[in-house]
């Protein structure tokens, strides 16, 4: 027992995320089942002027070339299902459906073979091994005190293998919700380089006082195929920075280390 929780401690730390990592499960003719949760947290206000600073710093803004992956994979990336439960987002549910979507494409349009593909609405709840990989929201401030949102990555122990991942929003008090379509719209195909114009912010702001949709679960998606959060200031702009914001819609793209990880994913 000792062994496998300083197993598990490590890959805490590898990944440099706030992560729980819970017990195993018992699975028949399968290995043992491990997992891991992603806690995303509101920025600081120390961090507020950040972009400022690391844009016009060497290699910091969106083209910080910084990732963290921790060698758990989908033994088929090209095929990740996903379905959503829009109830309690307290946004319409076709504009809800839409927001999450727009996120998953997000990363779907990245170089390489990862396909996110869209099943249908659940009545389904995040948070629970049950086969099905489900977005929804809930009131997770008791378990998650301040936490706009959290992703649990199921994984088979000894392949690395990914079994299922959820991701629940946080719809608790002070936690409201928008989605705004961002101005600029990047093609991200093809290999990821090094140029500013092709990662820049989108052009207009999100609502104020909520969080966006496709902002926080365009970096939830990151974690889907195990990226992990960022805290580095230089890391700001990046999509995997590990702090969201309200009217913030600048994680609805890609930054340079986000593509770069996507890249070596694709190469387990």
């Amino acid at each position: 027992m000792k062994l496998k929780w300083f197993a598990i401690i490590i890959t805490a730390l590898l990944l440099g995320s706030i992560l729980t990592s819970g017990a195993a499960y018992a699975v028949p003719d399968k290995e043992p089942i491990d997992k891991i949760v992603f806690v995303h947290y509101p920025k600081h206000a120390a961090d507020a002027s950040a972009k400022a600073a690391n844009q016009g710093s060497t290699g910091g803004g969106v083209l910080a070339p910084n990732y963290k992956y921790s060698g758990i994979h989908w033994s088929n990336p090209s095929a990740i299902q996903y379905y959503i439960n829009p109830t309690g987002s307290g946004v319409d549910g076709v504009t809800t459906i839409a927001g999450i979507r727009a996120a998953f494409d997000t990363w779907d349009n990245a170089d390489g073979p990862l396909g996110y593909v869209y099943q249908s609405p659940t009545d389904s709840n995040g948070g629970v091994l049950d086969g099905t990989n489900v977005v929804s929201w809930a009131d997770i401030s008791a378990q998650y005190p301040n936490a706009i949102a959290v992703t649990t990555v199921w994984y088979y122990r000894y392949s690395r293998s990914i079994v299922e991942v959820d991701t629940q929003m946080n719809n608790g008090i002070g936690f409201n919700w928008s989605y705004t379509a961002p101005n600029v719209s990047h093609n991200l195909s093809g290999p990821a380089i090094s140029d500013a114009t092709r990662y820049s912010d989108p052009t207009n702001s999100g609502t104020t006082n909520t969080y966006d949709i496709r902002n926080i679960m365009t970096h939830e998606a990151g974690h889907w195929i195990m990226l992990g959060d960022l805290y580095n200031s230089r890391d700001s702009e990046l999509t995997m920075y590990g702090y969201g914001a309200t009217g913030e819609l600048k994680k609805d793209t890609l930054g340079y280390g986000d593509e770069l990880g996507v890249e070596r994913v694709y190469s387990y």
